[in-house]
């Protein structure tokens, strides 16, 4: 049954703009700041879904930012998938006093989600 989209609540807009957005960086990159804002923790597995599906489709290398433990945690869900190649997904934890970032493969993400250790 159609609804009115401006019925939609925040997050599910931001979802939406990221999606539109997604298919028009194809071929290049996209950087989001603060890619979990506006969204529930418990939609970020899906965003993360959605994101590394149409990334891979239209072949665009996403970078974002984020400062939330769940938006990371979610984020172990794809480097959980057989599909996903180690190197696919990374973290790189940036910090004042360091002159270059902390590189984390998808099995780093995994172990530390599984562990509850933090690398954010």
């Amino acid at each position: 049954m159609p609804f009115p989209l401006g019925s939609l609540g925040d997050g599910a807009w931001r979802m939406l703009a990221m999606a539109i957005v997604l298919t028009q960086c194809a071929g290049g990159m996209l950087f989001v700041d603060e890619i979990d804002t506006g969204l529930h923790y418990t939609v970020m597995a899906d965003m993360w879904r959605m994101i590394y599906s149409a990334a891979k489709q239209f072949d665009v290398q996403v970078f974002a930012s984020t400062h939330s433990y769940d938006c990371v945690y979610s984020l172990s869900t794809i480097c959980r998938s057989a599909k996903t190649e180690d190197a696919e997904i990374t973290i790189q934890r940036i910090e004042a006093d360091r002159s270059t970032a902390t590189p984390f493969s998808g099995a780093e993400i995994r172990t530390a989600a599984e562990r509850q250790i933090e690398i954010r």
